[in-house]
Protein backbone atom coordinates (compact mmCIF):
# COMPACT_ATOMS: atom_id res chain seq x y z
CA UNK A 1 0.00 0.00 0.00
CA UNK A 2 1.27 2.94 -1.36
CA UNK A 3 1.56 6.11 1.68
CA UNK A 4 0.26 9.60 0.41
CA UNK A 5 3.45 12.57 0.66
CA UNK A 6 2.41 15.80 1.79
CA UNK A 7 3.53 17.72 -1.35
CA UNK A 8 6.47 20.39 -0.99
CA UNK A 9 3.85 23.83 -2.25
CA UNK A 10 6.04 26.37 -3.48
CA UNK A 11 4.96 29.53 -3.38
CA UNK A 12 6.40 31.36 -5.50
CA UNK A 13 6.43 35.45 -6.71
CA UNK A 14 6.41 35.07 -10.08
CA UNK A 15 5.53 39.08 -10.58
CA UNK A 16 9.11 39.17 -10.05
CA UNK A 17 10.21 36.33 -11.82
CA UNK A 18 8.71 37.54 -14.80
CA UNK A 19 10.01 40.89 -13.94
CA UNK A 20 13.45 39.82 -13.85
CA UNK A 21 13.80 37.85 -16.70
CA UNK A 22 12.39 40.11 -19.41
CA UNK A 23 14.65 42.80 -17.37
CA UNK A 24 17.47 40.18 -17.84
CA UNK A 25 16.14 39.18 -21.80
CA UNK A 26 16.42 42.31 -23.66
CA UNK A 27 18.53 42.21 -26.41
CA UNK A 28 19.92 45.94 -28.65
CA UNK A 29 20.76 46.25 -32.06
CA UNK A 30 22.13 49.51 -32.98
CA UNK A 31 21.22 50.08 -36.86
CA UNK A 32 23.69 52.84 -37.31
CA UNK A 33 24.97 56.12 -34.87
CA UNK A 34 21.36 57.39 -34.70
CA UNK A 35 19.46 54.08 -34.49
CA UNK A 36 19.10 51.56 -31.92
CA UNK A 37 16.00 49.44 -31.16
CA UNK A 38 15.30 46.69 -28.58
CA UNK A 39 13.78 43.52 -28.77
CA UNK A 40 13.14 40.52 -26.46
CA UNK A 41 12.97 36.47 -27.93
CA UNK A 42 9.50 35.55 -26.16
CA UNK A 43 10.62 31.91 -26.44
CA UNK A 44 14.09 32.78 -24.85
CA UNK A 45 12.14 33.97 -21.97
CA UNK A 46 9.95 31.37 -21.72
CA UNK A 47 12.44 28.93 -21.49
CA UNK A 48 14.26 31.09 -19.04
CA UNK A 49 10.89 30.64 -16.84
CA UNK A 50 10.76 27.39 -17.39
CA UNK A 51 14.47 26.54 -16.00
CA UNK A 52 14.32 29.10 -13.50
CA UNK A 53 11.35 26.89 -11.53
CA UNK A 54 13.02 23.75 -12.18
CA UNK A 55 16.43 25.53 -10.25
CA UNK A 56 14.14 26.62 -7.91
CA UNK A 57 12.72 23.56 -6.47
CA UNK A 58 16.35 21.87 -6.50
CA UNK A 59 17.66 24.79 -4.29
CA UNK A 60 14.46 25.19 -1.84
CA UNK A 61 15.21 21.27 -1.15
CA UNK A 62 18.66 21.46 -0.62
CA UNK A 63 18.18 24.52 1.87
CA UNK A 64 15.72 22.85 3.81
CA UNK A 65 16.82 19.48 3.30
CA UNK A 66 13.80 18.07 1.40
CA UNK A 67 13.93 14.80 -0.02
CA UNK A 68 13.49 13.59 -3.75
CA UNK A 69 10.65 12.11 -2.30
CA UNK A 70 8.47 14.40 -1.69
CA UNK A 71 6.29 16.15 -5.00
CA UNK A 72 6.09 19.42 -5.79
CA UNK A 73 3.29 21.47 -6.40
CA UNK A 74 3.95 24.81 -7.69
CA UNK A 75 1.80 28.26 -7.52
CA UNK A 76 2.37 30.74 -9.40
CA UNK A 77 1.05 34.33 -7.23
CA UNK A 78 0.58 37.64 -9.75
CA UNK A 79 -0.32 41.16 -8.41
CA UNK A 80 -4.29 42.32 -9.45
CA UNK A 81 -3.26 44.08 -12.64
CA UNK A 82 -6.22 46.54 -12.38
CA UNK A 83 -6.37 47.67 -8.48
CA UNK A 84 -5.01 46.76 -5.17
CA UNK A 85 -6.98 47.51 -1.97
CA UNK A 86 -4.44 49.53 -0.39
CA UNK A 87 -4.51 52.09 -2.99
CA UNK A 88 -7.89 52.96 -1.84
CA UNK A 89 -6.78 52.94 1.77
CA UNK A 90 -4.27 55.16 1.03
CA UNK A 91 -3.87 56.52 -2.91
CA UNK A 92 -0.65 57.28 -2.86
CA UNK A 93 0.45 53.93 -2.00
CA UNK A 94 3.05 52.66 -4.88
CA UNK A 95 2.75 56.39 -6.50
CA UNK A 96 6.34 56.57 -6.51
CA UNK A 97 6.69 54.25 -9.45
CA UNK A 98 4.08 55.17 -11.51
CA UNK A 99 5.18 55.76 -14.86
CA UNK A 100 7.99 53.46 -14.39
CA UNK A 101 6.13 50.61 -16.58
CA UNK A 102 6.99 47.01 -16.98
CA UNK A 103 10.32 45.83 -18.82
CA UNK A 104 9.89 44.72 -22.64
CA UNK A 105 7.96 41.36 -22.89
CA UNK A 106 6.92 41.38 -19.46
CA UNK A 107 3.18 41.22 -20.15
CA UNK A 108 3.38 38.64 -22.90
CA UNK A 109 5.61 36.43 -20.53
CA UNK A 110 2.90 36.93 -17.97
CA UNK A 111 -0.09 35.90 -20.16
CA UNK A 112 1.90 33.03 -21.48
CA UNK A 113 2.52 31.95 -17.84
CA UNK A 114 -1.20 31.82 -16.68
CA UNK A 115 -2.13 30.07 -20.13
CA UNK A 116 0.36 27.43 -19.24
CA UNK A 117 0.51 26.88 -15.52
CA UNK A 118 -2.21 24.76 -13.42
CA UNK A 119 -1.79 26.64 -10.31
CA UNK A 120 -1.97 30.27 -10.92
CA UNK A 121 -3.48 32.65 -8.10
CA UNK A 122 -4.37 36.38 -8.85
CA UNK A 123 -6.92 37.79 -6.68
CA UNK A 124 -8.73 40.95 -7.48
CA UNK A 125 -7.80 43.72 -5.05
CA UNK A 126 -4.36 41.38 -3.58
CA UNK A 127 -0.57 41.65 -4.56
CA UNK A 128 1.67 39.04 -4.94
CA UNK A 129 2.58 39.03 -1.82
CA UNK A 130 -0.23 38.97 -0.25
CA UNK A 131 -1.84 35.48 -2.30
CA UNK A 132 1.77 34.07 -0.63
CA UNK A 133 0.80 34.82 2.92
CA UNK A 134 -2.35 33.55 2.30
CA UNK A 135 -1.37 30.18 0.88
CA UNK A 136 1.48 29.63 3.48
CA UNK A 137 -0.84 30.24 6.40
CA UNK A 138 -3.74 27.71 4.63
CA UNK A 139 -1.58 24.72 3.42
CA UNK A 140 0.91 22.30 5.11
CA UNK A 141 4.64 22.32 3.93
CA UNK A 142 5.05 25.14 2.51
CA UNK A 143 8.11 27.76 1.16
CA UNK A 144 7.66 31.38 0.21
CA UNK A 145 9.86 32.07 -2.66
CA UNK A 146 10.48 35.70 -3.32
CA UNK A 147 13.30 38.45 -2.76
CA UNK A 148 11.38 40.74 -0.94
CA UNK A 149 12.36 41.46 2.86
CA UNK A 150 8.71 42.15 3.44
CA UNK A 151 7.71 38.53 4.01
CA UNK A 152 9.34 38.33 7.42
CA UNK A 153 5.87 39.60 8.17
CA UNK A 154 4.81 36.36 7.26
CA UNK A 155 5.01 32.77 9.47
CA UNK A 156 6.40 29.76 7.70
CA UNK A 157 9.73 29.18 5.91
CA UNK A 158 10.98 31.51 3.21
CA UNK A 159 13.77 31.24 0.40
CA UNK A 160 14.95 34.61 -0.80
CA UNK A 161 15.63 34.21 -4.81
CA UNK A 162 17.81 37.36 -5.03
CA UNK A 163 20.53 36.15 -2.04
CA UNK A 164 19.53 32.13 -2.35
CA UNK A 165 19.34 32.27 1.49
CA UNK A 166 16.18 30.09 3.80
CA UNK A 167 15.11 31.17 6.90
CA UNK A 168 12.31 30.44 9.31
CA UNK A 169 10.17 32.98 10.65
CA UNK A 170 7.86 32.36 14.06
CA UNK A 171 4.65 33.68 14.67
CA UNK A 172 6.07 35.98 17.60
CA UNK A 173 8.70 36.92 15.08
CA UNK A 174 6.14 37.58 11.71
CA UNK A 175 4.36 39.90 14.50
CA UNK A 176 7.21 41.83 15.58
CA UNK A 177 8.28 42.65 11.86
CA UNK A 178 4.45 43.91 11.17
CA UNK A 179 4.81 46.87 14.20
CA UNK A 180 8.68 47.38 13.26
CA UNK A 181 6.99 47.59 9.39
CA UNK A 182 4.38 50.03 10.62
CA UNK A 183 6.99 52.31 12.87
CA UNK A 184 9.87 53.14 10.02
CA UNK A 185 7.22 52.63 6.60
CA UNK A 186 8.89 51.57 3.87
CA UNK A 187 9.85 54.30 0.68
CA UNK A 188 9.82 52.13 -1.87
CA UNK A 189 5.96 51.78 -1.57
CA UNK A 190 5.46 54.98 -0.73
CA UNK A 191 4.04 54.91 3.06
CA UNK A 192 5.29 56.65 5.56
CA UNK A 193 5.42 55.35 9.42
CA UNK A 194 5.83 57.17 12.05
CA UNK A 195 7.70 60.47 11.30
CA UNK A 196 11.24 60.84 12.90
CA UNK A 197 11.35 56.66 13.66
CA UNK A 198 13.79 54.87 11.42
CA UNK A 199 15.01 51.32 12.19
CA UNK A 200 17.17 51.87 15.12
CA UNK A 201 14.58 53.75 17.34
CA UNK A 202 12.07 51.10 15.77
CA UNK A 203 13.97 48.19 17.62
CA UNK A 204 15.10 49.75 20.93
CA UNK A 205 11.21 50.76 21.32
CA UNK A 206 10.06 47.26 20.46
CA UNK A 207 12.39 45.45 22.36
CA UNK A 208 11.16 46.86 25.08
CA UNK A 209 7.27 46.08 24.70
CA UNK A 210 6.47 44.50 21.12
CA UNK A 211 2.98 45.22 21.25
CA UNK A 212 0.42 47.40 19.84
CA UNK A 213 0.27 49.99 22.57
CA UNK A 214 4.01 50.96 21.75
CA UNK A 215 3.14 51.43 18.13
CA UNK A 216 0.52 53.70 19.19
CA UNK A 217 1.79 55.56 21.36
CA UNK A 218 4.85 56.39 19.50
CA UNK A 219 2.34 57.62 16.98
CA UNK A 220 0.83 60.05 19.83
CA UNK A 221 4.51 61.28 20.41
CA UNK A 222 4.06 62.80 17.28
CA UNK A 223 0.85 64.10 17.08
CA UNK A 224 -1.18 61.57 15.51
CA UNK A 225 -4.37 59.48 16.33
CA UNK A 226 -4.26 55.68 16.70
CA UNK A 227 -6.22 55.63 13.26
CA UNK A 228 -3.28 57.13 11.47
CA UNK A 229 -1.61 54.47 13.04
CA UNK A 230 -3.64 51.90 12.14
CA UNK A 231 -3.88 52.77 8.39
CA UNK A 232 0.00 52.84 8.06
CA UNK A 233 -0.21 48.94 9.98
CA UNK A 234 -2.77 48.32 7.45
CA UNK A 235 -0.84 49.26 4.41
CA UNK A 236 2.05 47.09 5.91
CA UNK A 237 0.75 44.01 6.51
CA UNK A 238 0.90 41.19 4.15
CA UNK A 239 -2.43 39.19 4.21
CA UNK A 240 -2.45 36.06 5.85
CA UNK A 241 -5.53 33.55 5.44
CA UNK A 242 -6.81 35.09 9.23
CA UNK A 243 -6.86 38.10 7.17
CA UNK A 244 -9.46 37.43 4.31
CA UNK A 245 -12.95 35.76 3.44
CA UNK A 246 -11.82 32.89 2.15
CA UNK A 247 -14.59 32.32 0.00
CA UNK A 248 -14.19 35.89 -2.14
CA UNK A 249 -10.63 36.69 -0.97
CA UNK A 250 -11.73 40.14 0.07
CA UNK A 251 -9.07 41.52 2.52
CA UNK A 252 -10.66 41.85 6.23
CA UNK A 253 -8.62 44.89 7.58
CA UNK A 254 -6.32 44.21 10.23
CA UNK A 255 -7.12 44.95 13.97
CA UNK A 256 -4.96 45.19 16.65
CA UNK A 257 -5.99 42.23 19.54
CA UNK A 258 -5.55 44.67 22.35
CA UNK A 259 -6.28 48.41 22.61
Amino acid sequence: MTQNVEPLNLLVDADMYAFRITSASKEEIMWDEHTVSAYLDLDKAKLSFVSALMNLDLEVREAFKIPASVPTKVYLCFTDPDDIFRKLLLPSYKENRSGKGKPLGYWPLVDWIKSQYPNVMCKQGLEADDCIGILATSLPNTVMCSGDKDFKSVPGRFFDIIHQEPYTITEDEADYFHLYQTLIGDTADNYKGCPGIGPVTAHRLLSVSPTWETVRDAFALKGLSEDDALLQARIARILRASDVDMKTYKPILWKPTSN
